[in-house]
């Protein structure tokens, strides 16, 4: 088996097929035009891109940039003024909306490498000019997070939440992934963050992994249930065409577990994590803390979010788009004063109401109608009922895949696993597709995904 954008079945065809679209690289006057047009809510996260890594990991489908310890100091002193740019360019276009930040977050790449002082120059920053709260979650690597004293630096600068990406326990599942930490690494930057007063740590956890099997896995998900953390995450190991893996999966030197396996993966997970108290509030999420999650896809999917830095995505509500996935070109462009946008489109209500409506119920496992309806103005049937994504809907209620009450439409137990296939298929068919392309040239004129 190889988990890729065609192993979904007829779900890569739905995926395909209803979240086609064109992506044309817009001026700046344009870019800050729509963005400026489009932003109608008030409240909105930002997501902060940090691209850099001191190793490439087997299965990495991010936009990523390799770079040395020598050289890491000067270059990300240059990315992060470049940065600071970029929050001033949208400072300036949206000064006049009285927004309201009310998320930070940090992916990579591997934001832990910045040092706590260079994170506290860009809050401070985003304190001075959206009023933001200087406080940031990022996603760490436990190799980085190994000193105890960077950690406290960290933490210090306003990292109040850190998803770490522990991905395994096990030794050898580690060196299937390609991973350069050890697992008394992840238990040690465990320690460290609570030592250090991170307020929530969330840890990911992959299965899936070529060579992984079922009683691995779950001997995996116990001990990570022991642990002092808040919320574990679990994702499937997928494979993307620019990924290191990629390659051996296809000379067959390397074999994920079958399909059977996949099913049988998730539903141990979901069994045992909710045994050990964690309360499952997302397809692959399962917390420790009430009213609490370590929050990404919501923002990407359901938007509004502005996204920052080399690879990063924004997407206002209206209006979406792909910042270059060039380091070198991301921080010319800061130096030209132009927005770092290469590439963006218009979203309609009804695509935006069928994002929301699938992040909802086969993401975070629940719609409220109501919520629905104030988000968008309109019933959920009379704005979705009529399309094609509203007929899937239906045939998923009647074969039980979706309850549905008066204010309510709920993942059931039996829709897991489809929640799961529908999920993956569109992440690797549409935003994995989107930095594929994008990661082949900095300026593309014009890219269509899938």
């Amino acid at each position: 088996m190889r988990l890729d954008k065609d192993s979904f079945g007829i779900w890569s065809i739905i995926a395909k097929r209803a979240f086609k679209a064109t992506f044309k690289r817009p001026t700046t006057t344009e870019a800050s035009k729509a963005i400026y047009d489009t932003l109608a809510e008030r409240e909105l996260a930002l997501y902060v891109h940090i691209p850099f890594c001191s190793g490439t990991c087997m299965f990495c489908p991010y936009v990523r940039f390799l770079v040395s310890k020598y050289e890491r100091e000067k270059l990300v002193q240059k990315y992060v003024d470049a940065l600071l740019d970029e929050i001033k360019a949208y400072h300036q276009i949206a000064a006049k909306l009285n927004l309201k930040i009310v998320d930070i977050h940090a992916g990579g790449g591997s934001p832990s490498l910045v040092n706590g002082k260079l994170w506290k120059t860009i809050l401070n920053y985003l304190t001075q000019t959206f009023n933001a709260e200087p406080k940031i979650a990022i996603e760490a690597n436990p190799e980085d997070l190994k000193d105890e004293a960077h950690v406290f630096d960290l933490i210090d600068s306003g990292v109040c939440e850190v998803s770490l990406g522990v991905q395994s326990f096990n030794s050898k599942t580690l060196k299937s992934l390609g991973r350069r930490h050890s697992p008394e690494d992840s238990l040690r930057a465990i320690r460290n963050l609570r030592s250090g007063g991170c307020e929530y740590i969330n840890i990911d956890m992959m299965y899936l992994v070529p060579g992984q099997s079922l009683h691995e896995w779950t001997d995996d998900l116990e001990f990570a249930s022991e642990q002092d953390v808040d919320e574990i995450t679990c994702y499937p190991t997928l494979i993307t065409p620019y990924c290191i893996g990629y390659t051996h999966l296809k000379r067959d030197r390397l074999d994920q577990p079958n399909n059977r396996n996949f099913k049988s993966m998730v539903y141990a997970c979901d069994d045992l994590l909710t045994s050990k108290g964690f309360k499952p509030i997302e397809i692959y999420g399962y917390s420790r803390k009430q009213g609490w999650k370590y929050v990404t896809v919501n923002y990407e999917m359901e938007g509004p979010l502005l996204g920052l830095g080399c690879g990063a995505m924004g997407f206002t509500g209206g209006y979406e788009y792909q910042n270059t996935c060039s380091v070198p070109e991301y921080i010319q462009s800061s130096i030209n004063g132009e927005l770092p946008i290469a590439g963006a489109r218009w979203i309609s209500l009804t695509e935006r109401s069928i994002r929301y409506t699938t992040c909802r119920i086969f993401i975070c496992r629940r719609l409220n109608k109501s919520e629905f309806k104030r988000k968008f103005g309109r019933d959920l049937n009379e704005l979705v009922g009529s399309t094609g994504f509203g007929k899937m809907l239906r045939i998923l209620k009647l074969l039980g895949y979706i309850k549905e009450d008066n204010n309510t439409l709920e993942l059931s137990r039996k829709g897991l696993f489809t929640a799961h296939r529908i999920c993956w298929a569109f992440v690797l068919n549409v935003p994995c597709r989107l930095s594929e392309e994008y990661l082949k040239t900095p300026w593309p004129s014009k890219v269509t995904i899938p």
